[in-house]
């Protein structure tokens, strides 16, 4: 079965993902224009990021049958809506777990090593300053928020790191699939309260939405360090500025913003906090591999 296939971030999906859906006899459409003149008979999607996939847009293709995600979250796709027109979504979960693992562990090593601060304190001309002196992670408790390929992977990195413990609240996984990668489950307000280094990996929803706030700041343990890598609104950005400013928090790392790519003047210039440009899954490896993952699913199931 033939498909006409439209592209509408061809810069940001792998070229190599493209070809494979070429050699499988499938029309792929990266122009705009093209896309315009061809949309009735469009008959699938491929998106990343920054394509809002909304009732409006769906509209424009009444022959779509598939939308092509590259990439794990679909805060960008309204998935009720392709429900109802019967539009199937593809994503590739897990294809950037491990990247934004690795990811995750070194900016907890410099956040709780200050390397941002020392770095600054060095290009003024201060030699190995003391007073952003860091901290090591032995001995630490790490807090994950979601539990799935992505905290299971941290988990699993950081066995052998001599942590005091790793505590994760995740409601859809039990005690023993968490234990299996060395995670003690809890609840949330426990994970909040005696993690020494809190990772967040959950997806944008309303009930996550600004999941941490003032409370949840207030609650956590003085000097706690927070590194978000999943989605901007799940930080209450305001909130975290203010935490930071007060000393209670003691370093942030924020891979994903609120409102991207706009960063606002608060976060820049916020002390003890560093900003990253969502790049926590955004390696060679993983850039790829989330291309690919839904092209094959997609001719998988075109047999």
């Amino acid at each position: 079965m033939r498909m006409r296939i439209f592209v509408t971030e061809a810069q940001e999906i792998d070229s190599e993902a493209l070809e494979l859906l070429r050699r499988a006899g499938h029309d792929v459409i990266v122009a705009e224009t093209d896309a315009k003149a061809a949309a009735p008979q469009i008959e699938a999607l491929f998106v990343r990021t920054y394509t809002k996939v909304t009732a409006e847009y769906l509209a424009q293709y009444p022959g779509l049958k598939y939308v092509l995600r590259a990439g794990v979250g679909l805060d960008n796709i309204d998935r009720a809506e392709c429900e109802r027109r019967k539009i199937v979504v593809i994503n590739s979960p897990g294809a950037n777990a491990n990247a934004v693992a690795e990811y995750v562990v070194g900016a907890a090593i410099a956040a709780m090593r200050q390397f941002a601060a020392q770095e600054a304190a060095l290009r003024r001309g201060t030699w190995r300053s003391r007073e952003h002196l860091g901290a090591e992670l032995k001995g630490r408790t790490l807090g994950l928020v979601g539990c799935g390929n992505v905290g299971k992977a941290i988990a699993r990195k950081l066995s052998s790191w001599e942590l005091k413990e790793i505590i994760g609240y995740d409601p859809f996984l039990t005690q023993e699939q968490m234990q299996a990668s060395g995670i003690r489950k809890c609840e949330l307000a426990e994970v909040i309260a005696n993690s020494d280094v809190l990772s967040l990996h959950v997806p944008l929803l309303p009930e996550t939405r600004h999941l941490i706030s003032t409370k949840e700041f207030a609650a956590m343990k003085p000097g706690t360090i927070l590194i978000n890598a999943a989605r901007g609104g799940v930080v209450d950005e305001p909130a975290l500025v203010a935490a930071l400013a007060s000393g209670h928090l003691g370093g942030a790392v924020l891979d994903v913003l609120e409102h991207e790519p706009i960063v606002s003047a608060e976060l820049a210039q916020a002390s003890g906090l560093i900003l990253t440009p969502h790049i926590a899954g955004y390696t060679h490896e993983a850039d790829k591999e989330v291309s690919l993952a839904p092209a094959r699913e997609l001719l998988r199931r075109l047999g």
